[in-house]
């Protein structure tokens, strides 16, 4: 049985004692097997996976802290490209649309903490699943590199091969069309934004009516037909990550 390593992040120490009790009762329910990790300041939870002397899984985060708040700390992890399942815990509402910025899992809100953490819990597991079983193969020449889905960037046409960018910044060239690439990929996180480019919804942080930017800073060209398909996509996805 896979095993999930969460880490909670609260400057309150009634709140982490009263969530790692509650994700372990719910674990036990679900027959999931966890171990939890507490820390009151998220400077300490930066350093230790900064660091990678952590390997973290699920991070449940509280937004309103005295000294990094939630949506620093979010920040800072997604520009080092980490797929860390981010899960934000506040008692405010307000922060929902501004937490949209940082692909959050989950916003779960602390009055509602004993309703929402279960089926929050079930679907990170769930996706973690997903995670370590979502990857392809891919020939580059003579090799062949195991990739995983989620270190897919984008992948665009380019002189009459494919160039498959990830996350790392490496390119890998391969001799398929964009058609027979996105159907082996057969994942709903990738969006065609036009007839030779297919983005992965992950790492889109903004959005206009004519292109997309990557959470490096790249533009990709959203072409006319796809501009309305290409939104209902992005607003899907970011909805579900809330």
């Amino acid at each position: 049985m896979m095993r999930i390593n969460i880490a909670i992040c609260d400057d309150e120490q009634k709140s982490l004692q009263m969530i790692q009790k509650e994700l372990y009762h719910i674990a036990d329910k679900l027959k999931i097997e966890i171990e939890t990790y507490a820390y009151k300041e998220g400077k300490k939870v930066l350093d230790l996976i900064y660091n990678e002397k952590e390997d973290f899984d699920v991070l449940f985060l509280d937004i309103d802290m005295p000294d990094v708040s939630g949506l620093e700390v979010a920040k800072k992890l997604r520009q080092k490209h980490l797929d860390i399942i981010l899960i934000f815990i506040s008692a405010y509402e307000q922060y929902v649309f501004e937490s949209i910025e940082y692909n959050p899992f989950r916003y779960i809100r602390k009055n509602r903490i004993e309703k929402e953490l279960m089926p929050c819990l079930k679907a990170a597991y769930q996706r973690l699943e997903e995670m370590q079983d979502s990857y392809m193969i891919v020939k580059t020449g003579e090799a062949e590199v195991r990739v995983k889905h989620s270190d897919i960037m984008y992948f665009e046409t380019s002189a009459r091969k494919i160039g498959i960018h990830l996350k790392n910044g490496e390119v890998l060239f391969v001799r398929k069309t964009i058609k027979e690439l996105y159907e082996e990929l057969n994942d709903e996180h990738f969006i065609k934004i036009h007839s030779g480019c297919v983005a992965n919804a992950k790492y889109i942080g903004k959005y206009s009516n004519h292109d997309i930017t990557l959470d490096n800073g790249e533009h990709l060209i959203v072409s006319r037909t796809r501009i309305k398909s290409v939104k209902i996509a992005l607003m899907n996805y970011w909805g579900n990550q809330v």
